[in-house]
């Protein structure tokens, strides 16, 4: 089943060059292979990443989803026992800050959950109280999820959905479907273990839903959260997230028109089966956990054999993996869709360092694993003329000037990034060597999404590629952070108002902060939530004093009936006036009206952005003498038409400075003021 091919080179979309294609290169050697597996196997689709030397050489989907629609390497899969890994690193982190130690007890008045107790006012087996965070981790704890009459507690509603002959645990309890952890966890410390803790290793879902738990106790916080701030945000996993998608984008095993996450609530079954991600996440998983000390200095917990496991033995649970003396991987759970994680510890100069397979069905043949670890030891993948990254942090294909060019630079748009998923999705660019350029934001019904320009800078300034990105601050959250970061050095350069649908108050701020982006004798000021007439006072003083605007945004406040304006001047230390006129309450035609007229007096546009007045969209704009090239606005542009030229301008050397989303007659349109790199 092996083979050895070595792949074409990626064709980057260069100034004047070629578009590549949105999933990386296709090389029909590889595409052949990979159909073939996916024929043989009875997989109806599938993605497949790999990894080596830190570098990502292959991000592409083959076949169908169950919609019939073509899978790509961003299509979302149901991630199965990956949750494990990421609750085994969370708990590891805990373990390793001194915040719990594996030999803690879980259970009774000294237990790290002492709360919860046998459900019923059971007297529970005494051995339960023995049970320790190390014993969860290694499957050790007494429970086998394939023992009946039980089976795997877990999955009781799918058993029941299926009409197996198990307990009813909701019915024994008089709840409903889904149970919550808590009361799943009491009713299983009801019942007998399976053997002495610590002296056996048998699979536990159980397990790990309680460790998901211990997480929240030691933490205070809740289990997602805890993941997302400390897990998924450092590897800039912004793809990866909790709960059921779409009916038809389950990617559950079909086993008798009945399949396992249809009749799962994932949230209820978080820390041990409730992720879904897709392949630029896992292989970035892989790498910030393996390669780089953001989650865990020590990673032996994560694959060192546990006493309890015979030396003889070939391969044993981990701590969230298995492992045996060459690799560590995740398979997927029974009834689920199959999938792959490997990463290759005792690595040779020729193989991958790490690959993700994940697939659609659940192969009769059983030996899923071996097949594609023959397949991929057997793989020659050459390195690519481009990060292939890129294609998951950019809606448009990049773009880079050729390597002679002084001012080389790649450039990625993303036209909507979800509020919960923008820190992920910031490091992720960070990660990669990208510096957002531009943000701004857009709210529709009920979700608030940020849309993001950054750029590859060939010999960068630290202020250039050492930034932070902060939202969802209040008024005192933003002064804290402005003045916290300051005393480490780091300048606010832009600062943006918007309505959250996340929070109870919905006005919030986001801004960036670069690393002595301002010389120690600039001068800046800003201010939040102004009212048009003092606004426009602190503008004309800020002008006599030769303060100048780079941040004028704007959001209206329903309740007061008015614009509210927060912004940021500057002076530079040469005391130099920079003259500038300033704008808002703009249509779009009045917009572009504003900067053609501005531009006859060589003042071009140095701020643009937008906001919603009683459901019309209005533009806020700044423009400044100290802009020295005249740019090209274009407006009402649909998303494709937006896409279609900044792609065209990119080939002719010209870059989207600014890109700012509105609602129009229902339809997201664009606003774009495009300028020459």
């Amino acid at each position: 089943m092996g083979y050895t091919v070595a792949c074409g080179q990626l064709l980057v979309l260069t100034l004047g060059l070629v578009t590549i294609s949105g999933q990386g290169f296709s090389d029909p050697d590889i595409d052949l292979t990979f159909n073939q597996f996916l024929q043989d196997n009875g997989y109806r689709g599938g993605a497949v990443a790999v990894m080596k030397d830190g570098e990502l050489l292959l991000a592409k989907g083959f076949g169908t989803d169950r919609a019939g629609h073509e899978v790509t390497a961003q299509s979302t899969f149901h991630t199965s026992s990956v949750a494990k890994s990421l609750t085994a690193v969370a708990l590891l982190q805990l373990v390793q800050e001194a915040r719990i130690s594996l030999k803690d007890k879980v259970f009774g008045e000294l237990g790290v959950l002492s709360d919860i107790q046998p459900w019923n006012g059971t007297k529970a087996d005494p051995r339960v109280y023995e049970i320790t965070v190390d014993h969860l981790l290694h499957h050790a704890a007494g429970w086998d999820d394939l023992q009946g009459p039980l089976l795997d507690p877990v999955l009781n509603q799918f058993y029941h959905s299926r009409h197996a002959s198990v307990p009813n645990i909701a019915k024994q309890m008089k709840k409903s479907f889904p149970l919550e952890a808590k009361s799943l966890i009491s009713y299983v410390i009801s019942q007998p273990l399976r053997f002495d803790p610590g002296t056996n290793v048998a699979y536990s879902n159980i397990a790990y839903l309680i460790l998901g738990r211990v997480i929240e106790a030691v933490t205070d916080i809740t289990y997602s959260d805890y993941v997302k701030r400390f897990v998924l945000n450092p590897c800039g996993m912004w793809n990866t997230h909790l709960g059921i998608v779409q009916r038809w984008d389950e990617r559950a095993v079909t086993v008798e028109d009945q399949d396992l996450y249809y009749s799962l609530d994932g949230l209820s079954v978080d820390s041990a089966l409730g992720w879904y991600s897709n392949v630029y996440d896992m292989v970035r998983f892989l790498r910030c956990t393996f390669e780089t000390d953001l989650l865990l200095k020590d990673k032996t917990p994560l694959y060192a054999q546990p006493d309890i496991t015979p030396l003889q033995q070939d391969s044993w649970y981990g701590a969230g993996f298995l492992s045996d003396s060459r690799a560590v991987w995740q398979e997927a759970n029974t009834y689920t869709d199959d999938l792959i994680l490997r990463y290759n510890m005792d690595n040779d100069q020729d193989t991958p360092d790490s690959w993700v397979v994940l697939l659609y069905d659940s192969s009769k043949r059983g030996d899923t694993r071996e097949q594609l670890q023959e397949l991929m030891e057997s793989t020659v993948l050459q390195p690519q003329r481009g990060n292939l990254f890129y294609h998951d942090l950019s809606d448009i294909p990049w773009v880079s000037q050729p390597k002679e060019s002084q001012t080389s630079s790649q450039i990625t748009v993303k036209f909507s990034v979800n509020e919960h998923h923008l820190q992920a999705y910031v490091k992720a660019l960070q990660t990669e060597g990208l510096s957002v350029q531009w943000f701004t934001s857009h709210t529709l019904a009920d979700h608030t999404n940020f849309l993001v320009v950054s750029r590859r800078i060939a010999h960068p300034s630290r202020s250039q590629y050492d930034y932070i990105l902060e939202h969802g601050m209040d008024h005192r959250h933003l002064l804290k952070k402005k003045m916290h970061l300051e005393e480490l050095g780091y300048n606010m350069t832009q600062l943006h108002s918007y309505i959250s649908r996340s929070h109870v108050v919905p006005i919030r701020f986001a801004a960036i902060f670069r690393y002595e982006a301002f010389s120690l004798d600039k001068q800046m000021k800003y201010g939040t939530g102004h009212l048009p007439e003092p606004y426009e006072k602190l503008v004309q003083m800020y002008y006599e004093k030769s303060f100048y605007p780079i941040s004028q945004t704007i959001v209206y406040n329903k309740e007061e009936g008015d614009e509210e304006f927060s912004f940021i001047f500057v002076k530079d230390a040469d005391d130099i006036r920079v003259d500038f006129k300033h704008h808002y309450d703009l249509s779009s035609a009045q917009l572009m009206k504003t900067t053609e007229d501005n531009a006859k007096s060589q003042l071009y546009m140095s701020y643009l952005n937008s906001y919603s007045v009683n459901g019309k969209p209005r533009f806020s704009a700044i423009y400044t003498n100290g802009t020295k090239v005249n740019g090209h606005l274009y407006t009402d542009r649909v998303e494709t038409l937006a896409s279609e030229i900044i792609t065209s301008q990119l080939n002719n050397g010209i870059a989207p400075k600014f890109i700012v989303p509105y609602t129009e007659d229902e339809e997201i349109k664009y606003a774009m003021y495009m300028e020459a790199v």
